[in-house]
Formats: structure tokens, sequence, C-alpha cells
């Protein structure tokens, strides 16, 4: 039930499809009501399309953006485009007079092709996010097909141009009804809390969107991506600008802890937005066409290459459930440049029947199984403060050269090989083959750049998280997309001395868990770098353990660590080191200190475990303590001689941290420094505040009031022949007492 929404928003781009399929095969179309609308102005449907596309850019990337939230207006946007899309169709069936059909139809179009994609990107699993992305696309070009099926089979009937209109009015209104019927089916199961169509369904993106952190907090501006005709500024003395080159782009003013190359990669994917101008190259989609009919010897399967598309669409859908999104991209952007390839050798070599034919075949189905890609890059790469944008962006530059290469080859058929003679005739020029195969050389090399960017510059984002995608990128520092990824250095791990590594045996009969010893010289390191880090928070003092402040340790303050006098807590664990692998007393100090502190938690640990034995009082648990043998307390091994140690460098003495004490701290340097300060009070165990406290059951509360039973009366007195009132006051009583006797006597 929580998918109803993400077919919803996928089964919009239907209306879309059939919307496009009309605009793109209208110069095929005889009809004059709407030749005098494409002779001159042939590209206005598709400018006002993306000014719609544009509308819808602005308001769900500028609500993203002021309210550092997605806001989920996604659905909203496609039911204004539904209505758009039904007041066309019934202009359509109504009208005789289209033109205003067509520009609704171009409103509802430009309406519908960002918002669907964006809210699968923010709202689907991992999992599923490549499957329903890629399905939009299937059913837009199914839209496609469908149309073009309705403009081959009104072809060949008198009334073509009628039916032509009817059909795609029915089809229109078909798809949009349905629609909307989802839509509000949607809404209804929103308002009854059965669907939450505004959260996303993974986790980590819910997490991220409720905190409202899933947007980058730097709010980089657009601009960056526009600074390619700058002049670029000066990078220090002697260097001049001379241009914005790819490296300056993405290194001026970007966040240094982020990918320094993800602005460049992303202009990169928005190019490959062009890989739909190849689908629907104006060239190539008429010459499909008549390969088609040359190789099935008929005249109306024209269509047959709109639904290759669709079935190419199908077939990465499918395939993207196991393959990356890139690796699916490079196979089909291969296969359909080798059929295309194919296609010119063929056609230059005359060889139209059949095997240019299947060679275009092919190269439309391979370059449909490629189709749905480009979006998917856009909106998986570009930061999701302006993912809308750039979608937008790729997806203007695409209609904009459809367009353009339309209406040129609408009025100029020199541009496609074809002149026409003084009765009206379109027939074959001269240099056909030559016209045909630069248009064929062009696409080639499209495909090939294409291909060849999204090999480099595009990270493998299949079956990730959105926050995985970002960890990712956050860690590339090559212009590769796929090497030298930057290693995350590891959490500081506490250093622990080898000869301190004890057994200690806890109440629950478990073990301390043992650390490893980091390398001496990291330590070394890191020490020298937190003494000058906090060297200006310590003002310089005399160090006490110079020889000439009387101090019998003169060989550490040779060390290179010591040569900073500046009185910081890193200087003193830095300085201990060096002193505890060269005095002998202080040797013996810490094997003595260290047999105390065992002792003492070998007592702890025993206390605690009689403690879960069941004693009455206290001083039965401290009989119990000094009825223990001494004999029972085994002593453990002490330090290694100071010789065999200074074979080796160990590093510095570190932190041993006892379970029934926390913060019990053993530094044997401490034993050397007396204060004047009163010694702290001990540490109490460790689950005194759980053990010491008596169980309380929960009471649970009833809203049903308690039954207060009522209190008995007290017995009444009975004086024999005086009349009883409960109701008198005792001298009422009295004086009642007194009438009765004088009127009885």
């Amino acid at each position: 039930m929580d998918h109803i929404a993400e077919v919803t928003a996928g089964i919009a781009y239907v209306p879309a499809g059939i919307i496009y399929g009309y605009l793109l095969l209208l110069p095929t179309i005889e009809d004059k009501l709407i030749a005098c609308l494409y002779e001159e102005t042939y590209y206005w449907p598709h400018i006002i399309a993306i000014v719609a596309m544009l509308i819808t850019v602005v308001l769900t990337n500028g609500l993203k953006l002021n309210y550092r939230k997605t806001q989920f207006i996604h659905l909203y946007l496609q039911l204004t485009a539904t209505v758009f899309s039904i007041t066309a169709g019934l202009v359509f069936l109504l009208v005789d007079d289209v033109v205003p059909a067509i520009y609704l139809g171009a409103i509802a179009f430009g309406l519908t092709l960002v918002p669907g994609l964006s809210y699968l990107h923010i709202r689907c699993r991992s999992r599923h996010r490549v499957l329903l992305m890629s399905l939009c696309t299937v059913w837009f070009l199914a839209g496609v097909a469908t149309t073009a099926t309705i403009t081959e089979l009104a072809a060949v009937n008198d009334e073509g141009e009628d039916r032509l209109h009817q059909n795609v009015a029915i089809a229109l209104l078909t798809a949009s009804t349905f629609l909307l019927v989802l839509l509000g089916l949607v809404e209804l199961l929103q308002r009854e809390t059965i669907v939450n169509y505004r959260q996303p369904l993974d986790y980590d993106t819910a997490m991220a969107h409720d905190s409202g952190r899933l947007l980058n907090p730097d709010r980089r501006p657009f601009a960056s991506y526009a600074q390619f005709g700058r002049a670029a500024p000066a990078l220090g003395k002697g260097v001049t600008g001379t241009g914005w080159s790819t490296e300056r782009i993405v290194s001026a003013g970007g966040n240094e802890t982020g990918c320094r190359y993800r602005t460049l990669w992303t202009v990169y994917m928005i190019g490959t937005k062009l890989v739909g101008l190849l689908a629907f190259y104006w060239v190539l989609l008429i010459y499909g066409i008549m390969a088609t009919e040359v190789l099935l010897e008929q005249d109306n399967v024209g269509y047959l290459p709109f639904w290759l598309l669709a079935g190419g669409a199908l077939l990465t859908t499918l395939l993207g459930i196991r393959l990356a999104p890139k690796t699916l991209f490079l196979g089909a952007s291969v296969l359909y440049v080798i059929a295309l390839v194919l296609a010119i050798a063929f056609y230059s070599a005359d060889l139209t029947k059949p095997e240019y034919g299947i060679a275009k075949l092919l190269f439309f189905a391979f370059l449909g199984a490629a189709l749905p890609l480009p979006a998917i890059h856009i909106l998986e790469l570009t930061p999701l403060n302006f993912n809308e944008a750039a979608l937008a962006l790729g997806t203007a530059i695409e209609l904009l050269a459809i367009a353009l290469l339309q209406y040129y080859g609408t009025n100029d058929g020199t541009l496609f090989g074809m002149e026409v003679t003084s009765g009206g005739v379109a027939v074959a020029s001269s240099n056909h083959k030559d016209v045909i195969a630069a248009h064929y050389i062009t696409a080639i090399v499209v495909g090939v750049v294409c291909a060849v960017a999204t090999l480099w510059h595009m990270p493998n984002t299949g079956r990730k998280s959105l926050a995985e995608i970002e960890s990712d990128l956050s860690r590339m520092r090559s212009y590769f997309a796929f090497s030298r990824r930057h290693q995350q250095p590891p959490p500081p791990q506490p250093t622990i001395n080898p000869e301190l590594q004890v057994d200690t045996t806890h109440a629950n009969g478990r073990l301390d868990d043992t650390l490893e010893d980091p390398q001496p010289a990291g330590h070394e390191q890191l020490s020298a770098r937190n003494a000058a880090r906090f060297a200006a928070l310590y003002p310089d003092s005399p160090d006490p353990r110079d020889p000439r402040n009387g101090s019998a340790h003169s060989l550490a303050s040779h060390s290179p660590t010591a040569r900073s006098r500046s009185r910081s807590p890193y200087n003193d664990f830095d300085q201990h080191m060096h002193y505890h692998h060269q005095d002998p007393h202080l040797h013996q100090q810490q094997q003595d200190a260290l047999r105390r502190q065992h002792e003492a938690n070998y007592l702890n640990a025993r206390l605690l475990q009689q403690r879960g034995l069941d004693s009455p009082t206290g001083s039965d648990q401290m009989s119990r303590l000094r009825a223990i043998p001494p004999e029972t307390i085994q002593p453990l091994p002490l330090l290694p001689p100071l010789a065999a140690r200074a074979q080796r460098s160990d590093p510095a003495l570190g932190l041993l941290t006892v379970k029934s004490e926390p913060g019990t701290v053993l530094r044997p340097i401490l034993l050397t420094q007396h204060s004047d300060a009163p010694a702290p009070p001990p540490m109490p165990p460790a689950d005194y505040l759980t053990k010491s406290l008596p169980r309380v059951k929960a009471v649970r509360q009833s809203r049903i009031p308690p039954i207060v039973p009522k209190p008995e009366p007290q017995a009444e007195v009975v004086v024999p022949g005086v009349e009883y009132s409960p109701n008198l006051v005792p001298s009422q009583f009295l004086r009642q007492s007194l009438q009765n006797s004088q009127l009885f006597r």
C-alpha cells in the first residue's frame, strides 16, 4: 500500500508521452489548421513546455530551500498537469481548431517532466529507486508509441485528420481520467492515515528529512555551474587568470571536506541528457520509419521504432533490479553505437533491405535501454539542494535541440538530403548519402562522448541509499570517480601499556577486553602536536625534573618532545613515557603500586560476588570477607625487569579502568607527586545506585474510582421507659424526658 503513491507518480508520464508524441510527429500531419503554426513557429510548444517545467522547479526547489526540507507538493503539480491534459483532450474532441489544445497539452507536458522523477528519488527505498524511476521513462515512451500508432493507422483512412484527433483525444482523456482517480485515492488514503506519501520510505533518508539535515547546510549557490565564460581570478603572485579550467571551476569557493569534482561531474551528467536527442533525432527517426516499412514491406508499421524504444526501457527497468545504472548505461551505449555504425555502413553500401532495417531496429532498441538512465544519474549525483534545477537544465537542453532540429528540417529539406520538385514532391538530393552520413557520424560522436563521460565521472550508486551516496561522494578525491578514494582515519584508541594488561575478574565472571598497542612513533607525533596546540593555554614554568632544579631525572630533559616546557597535560604524559624506561626506583614503586591495585581489585570482585548471595546484614558480609584465607588471593605477574623492557620501545602508560570503580586511573607518575590537597573520598561501586534501591512494583492507574464502603453507624443506646428521638440535641433530649415523666406521673 505504501507504493501506491510511487506508482501514481510514474503513471502520470503516460499523458505526457501522448502529448509529446503528437508534438514530435506533427510535421508529418497535413492539417491545414495547424500548418500556419508550425511553418513559422514550430518550436513554440516546446518553449511553453520549458517555461512550465521551470515553474515546477521554482516551486519544488524553492520551497525546499526555504523550509530546509523537501516539501512534498509533487503530486499536486501532477494533479494540475492532469487538469490541463483533460482540458486539451476535450478541445481535441469537441473543437475543430486544435491549436489551443496543442498549447494546453504543452503546458501539461512541461508540468509533468520534473516532479515525478524528483518525488521518486526522495521517496523510494534504495533497492526500488532505479526500478521505479526507470518505469517513468517506460510509461512516457509507451505514450509516445501510442500516439505514433494512432498516427500511422489514421494515415491510411480517408478521414485521417478527424480520426487522428479523435483517437488522440480518447487516449488522452482515458489516461488522464485514470490518473485523476489514482490521485484522489492517494489523497483519501493520506487523510485516513493509511498512507503517508509525505515521508521517505528509506529509514536514513526519513531521519535526515525529519531532523532537517537532508540538505547541505552551506547552501552553495548554483552559479558555480555557469562560470565557463567568465574570466578566472588571479591564483597568486605572477599568475594571471586565462579562463576557467575544470580545476578552477570546482575549487573556487568549494567545500574542501566534500568532493572537489562533484560540480564538474554534475555538468557532465547534464550533458548526457542529449541521449534523448538521439532517441528523437529527426533524421534518425524518419529514416528509421522508412527502414521499418522497407523491411516489413508494409506502409503502416512506422510505429515499430517507438515500441522498440519502450521495450528497451522496460529491459533496463528489469535489469536495474540487479545491476547498477552506470553499468546498464555503459552496456547500452556500446550496443547502440555498434548498431549505428552498422547502419551507416549498410546505408553507404546501398544495403537498405533488409540489413539496414535490422541495424536501425537494433539501434532503437538499445537506445531505449539507455534512455532512462541520464535523469537517474543527474538526480543521484547532484546535491539535494538543487537536484530539480539540474534535471530541468538537462531536459531543457534536450527539448531545445529537438525543437530546433525539427524546425530547420521542416523549413529546409536539404538539411536531411531532400529536395522539393516543382510539383511539390520531395525527392532525394544528389548528395543525400553524404548528408545522412554526416548526421549519423554526429550521433556516433555524441553517443561515445556520453558513454566516456559516464564511465569516468559517474560513481557507482547501485542499490545505495541517499546517505551512502553522499558518504561515498564526500570521500572522492580524484578527477575520476573510480580511483583515489580518501580513507577516513579511524577514531583514536586509548593507549595501554602491555605490562599492565591484567585479567580482572568481575562479579559476573567476565574478563576485561585487551586492547592492542598503537605504534610508539605515531604516539610521539600525536603528543608533540598536542603539546604545540596547547602551548598557548599553559604559561611557561620551571620544569621540576630539570637537573638545575634539583631533579634526578636528567635524561628526559633532552628528549625531542620535552624541549618545549609548557605545563600541558600532554607534555606530562609524554615526559613520563621517557622516565618510565630509565629509572629502576620508579620501576619498583610501580610494581608495588600494581600489586596493591591488583589485590584491591580482587577484593572488590569478591565483595561483589558475596553481595549476590542472601545475606541478612552487612556484618555477615564482612565476616565472610574476613574468612577468606590469604592464600586464595593469587599474586598476579609483576612487571618484567627494566633491562628486558629497555630492549623494546613501549608506548606510554595509559589508563586502567576497573568496572567496579569507574574512573579509577593508575598513573605511577602521580605516586611521586605529593600534593597538599586532601585525598578525595573513595569511589562507590558502579552499581550502588541500582542495587541499593528497593524494587517498587509499578501501580497501574485506573480510570474507575475505587469503591469506598460507608462506615457502619454506632449502636444506639435505648433507655427503657423513655421515648427516644435521635434528632434531638442533649438539652432537648433531657427536656423531653422531663416532660414525659411528668405526663405519665
